[in-house]
Order: structure tokens, then sequence, then C-alpha cells
């Protein structure tokens, strides 16, 4: 699948395009402290498989949840997530508040408007930097227990590895965002999974990685790797950081 240079007109979101380039413009300004990137046990919303949503605060401003992929090998220490596909693991980090009347559209937009592959060191990865160019978010609705994402153009993989963590990406970043258990990732109409030729999706079981070591022992996820097919790294430039998100909204929220 190749990339499509997005037209200008495309956006159709404006308000939402700029929340969202906002807070991939603040990435870089801000400092990675240990891992706090990633929710603790008792911090809500809690279960990467779909909670409550973000509490807004009286300015109407919230966190928005954002799922990345801790590559197999390079995992930061004491790191919590669920295997993906490869023995890598699906991780959340939270934005700063931000004010927005989508959060799903804001939340999945971050992920494809994300000008680079790696955060941090070890990083945290961005399976869908790649498919900037060409991927566009239209729009989401609730139904139930399940959330359903429309995008648009086109995504761009290099291998069935990346393909397992750009699915679970935007599966759990939507569900996490609008509230509810499941999420559908249509991509022109057409379900993600039909796309990438990928089976339903399964995570693993929930792991943590040891305190002060980069990565566990090979095969210790206690699941099989997919057909053999080995983790692909991305070309862009690893930043550290803290939050995720635009310090000039959070100002505003204090305000």
């Amino acid at each position: 699948m190749t990339s499509r240079r997005r037209p200008d007109h495309a956006s159709g979101h404006p308000a939402l395009r700029r929340t969202a380039a906002g807070l991939t413009a603040a990435l870089a300004a801000v400092v990675l402290a240990g891992c706090s990137i990633f929710p603790s046990s008792n911090e809500t919303p809690t279960d990467q498989d779909g909670t409550a949503l973000p509490e807004a605060n009286a300015n109407g401003y919230a966190e928005l949840p954002l799922y990345f992929v801790a590559l197999s090998g390079d995992f930061p220490p004491a790191t919590t997530g669920r295997d993906v596909a490869c023995q890598d693991l699906l991780v959340r980090a939270s934005s700063v508040p931000v004010k927005t009347e989508d959060r799903v559209g804001t939340a999945v937009g971050f992920l494809i408007d994300d000008e680079q592959y790696s955060h941090g060191d070890p990083a945290i990865t961005n399976s869908l930097d790649p498919s900037e160019d060409g991927l566009l978010y239209s729009s989401s609705r609730v139904e139930g227990d399940t959330v359903t994402v429309e995008l648009t153009g086109d995504v761009v993989t290099r291998s069935q590895c990346e393909s397992f963590r750009i699915r679970a990406q935007l599966n759990r970043t939507a569900a996490a965002a609008a509230g509810v258990e499941n999420a559908e990732i249509l991509v022109n109409g057409v379900r993600i999974e039909e796309i990438l030729g990928l089976p339903e999706l399964e995570l693993g079981e929930e792991f943590t990685t040891p305190a002060g070591e980069p990565a566990p022992d090979e095969g210790s996820l206690g699941t099989e790797d997919t057909e053999g097919a080995a983790p692909e790294d991305g070309t862009g430039d690893s930043d550290e950081l803290d939050e995720i998100g635009d310090p000039n909204q959070l100002n505003g929220a204090q305000g």
C-alpha cells in the first residue's frame, strides 16, 4: 500500500485538526520523567479494554488516552502493557488536558498526524507515522458498547507486525477516548482487518517489564510470534517527552 499526499481541502474538521496539530507540535518540548507517561493502576481510565470517559474539568479540559507500542527487545523498564503481536507491548500514554468537542477524533487524529515514529529512550513507537500524508479521520459514532471510527485515504504498513500495531493503536485509542469497550475501525468503509489481512483483535495478557532492565527474556510474554515476522523500526528521530500535549492549552485550563 502506498502513501497518498493529503489534499489541501480535505481537512473537513478544521478545529479538530488544529487541536491535533497543537498536540503534535508540543511533543519535542516536553521532557520524559521516568515512566510517568504511563498511568498507574489506580488512575482512570485504567482498563486497556475500555473504561469510563475521562472526566473534563470545570473549563471543559480533559486528558486524552493515546496508545503506543514498545518494541520487543527494547522495552522501557517497569512499563505495563499487553502483547499486541510479535512480542511487542501495547502501552498507554496520556495527553495534557485539552479541550475538544470530539475526543475520539482528536485522539485518533493525534496518532495519524504525529510526525515522529519514536518517543523517548528506550522508545515507545507510533506505527501510524508513515500514514500521516495519506490517512484522514472523518467521523465516529457510538452505539452501545462500540465506537465506530471512519477514516479515509491509505494505510501504510511495512510488515505484518506493523499491521498488528497499527490496528491495535487505533482500536484501543478510539475505545478509551469514547469510554466504551469495543472499537470498529473503517478505512474508506472497509474494516481495517480486511485491508491489512488481520484476524480479529485479541490482545495478550497484561505484562509489566522488569525495573531497570530493557526487556524480559525471549518468549516470557507467553504469546506466539506472528509467522516469524520481525518487528521493523521506523525512521523518525527519537525525542523525549513527559505528557503528550499542548502546554498552552494546559495553561488555558488552569486559568
